[in-house]
């Protein structure tokens, strides 16, 4: 006999999607879609899944804000906050695809649900005739007839049940993959591919956003930027492998060095910068002078080892924010440090208020 629908489940079968930490983002981000009451549309979705994995940290600031203002995102805001930080040409392109693949995925769901609903309801109509019939006290002949319907129906039923948990569970993986590839695309937007520390605009995020906080709690935070002396040279002496090589140690360096809540970016050809949260001027100075000696001991090459003319070396500037400063202030102060440390020998480290 057929077994029980709750005994025939899979249980290999995981009914709890949203375990999946990177499924459960992608579920956050439906719901606040429904929350909210925004179109169902891949630039909202992108804006919510955005917000849900905290990042950028921008995207979380601005639409708290207008929430807290307003209790409501219009569509226009909406189109506002991605245009500001989330519009990469290829970022945008990829995520608007694999959204509008999660959203397939998930209609097929919802239509396999209906149609099951609605096959349910045929089934159930068999059910209550065959309860009629029984309700009339059928002769013995016609019991087995009634009771290999019944057996039918319940067979035909657990099979439905069946196909509606496997066909479940692979639209689950699909937006699992799909969510996954995602995460992978967002992460390649703000990433610079040589180096693999963070670009430009996640730079400009990162500054933003604890330039902001500092500002609202009344805390310090450090800036330093640096960049290679010669590095021309070692480009046209050895060629652009060797200064894409010299490149990636750089960033090696300097992330085997930063604390946990340090952000480092490369910002320009040999151009890196380093934000540091809570900390002063002087900490920064002493961690980046850790940096330059590990880089001046580094063996990046033979051929530039054997030439002490081309020892990898960087000059840095740093400056320490200050209470009123824009980010502009704060990025032209750590920048004329930097032209400092270049006039006074490369090779140094030049800090706001140290004249040594």
């Amino acid at each position: 006999m057929t077994a029980p629908l709750a005994e025939q489940q899979d249980t290999d079968v995981d009914y709890t999607p949203r375990n999946n930490a990177i499924y459960q983002l992608a579920g956050t981000a439906f719901d606040l879609i429904e929350k909210h009451g925004t179109p169902p549309a891949p630039m909202t979705y992108t804006m919510w899944y955005a917000y849900a994995s905290n990042s950028p940290e921008a995207v979380v600031q601005e639409v708290d804000e207008i929430l807290d203002t307003h209790g409501k995102i219009s569509g226009e805001q909406i189109e506002d906050i991605f245009e500001a930080h989330l519009s990469n040409s290829k970022f945008q392109d990829e995520s608007e695809r694999v959204s509008q693949a999660i959203e397939s995925s998930l209609s097929e769901v919802s239509d396999l649900i209906s149609k099951t609903s609605s096959e349910n309801e045929a089934m159930r109509g068999q059910l209550e005739e065959v309860g009629s019939d029984l309700s009339k006290r059928p002769k013995r002949r016609d019991i087995s007839a009634i009771f290999e319907q019944l057996v039918a129906t319940n067979t035909q039923m657990s099979s439905m049940t069946e196909t509606l948990a496997s066909d479940l569970a692979k639209s689950r993986e699909q937006v699992r993959q799909l969510t996954e590839e995602f995460e992978v695309i967002k992460k390649q937007s703000r990433t610079d591919a040589l180096t693999d520390v963070a670009n430009r605009r996640a730079f400009n995020e990162r500054l933003a956003y604890v330039h902001d906080s500092a500002a609202k709690n009344s805390e310090d935070f450090a800036l330093a930027l640096l960049d290679l002396d010669k590095f021309k040279v070692i480009n046209d002496t050895f060629g652009h492998p060797m200064g894409d090589e010299v490149l990636a140690h750089l960033a090696r360096l300097i992330v085997e060095n930063m604390e946990k809540n340090d952000f480092a970016a490369r910002i320009g050809g040999d151009e890196f910068a380093i934000i540091f949260p809570n900390q002063s001027s002087e900490q920064a100075y002493h961690s980046m002078m850790a940096m330059k000696r590990q880089l001046e001991r580094a063996t990046i090459h033979p051929d530039l080892s054997r030439d002490s003319r081309h020892q990898v070396t960087f000059s840095c500037g740093i400056t320490q924010y200050g209470k009123g400063q824009s980010i502009e202030d704060v990025i032209a102060a750590a920048d004329n440090e930097l032209m400092r440390a270049k006039r006074k020998s490369r090779n140094f480290i030049a800090v706001q208020g140290r004249r040594t």
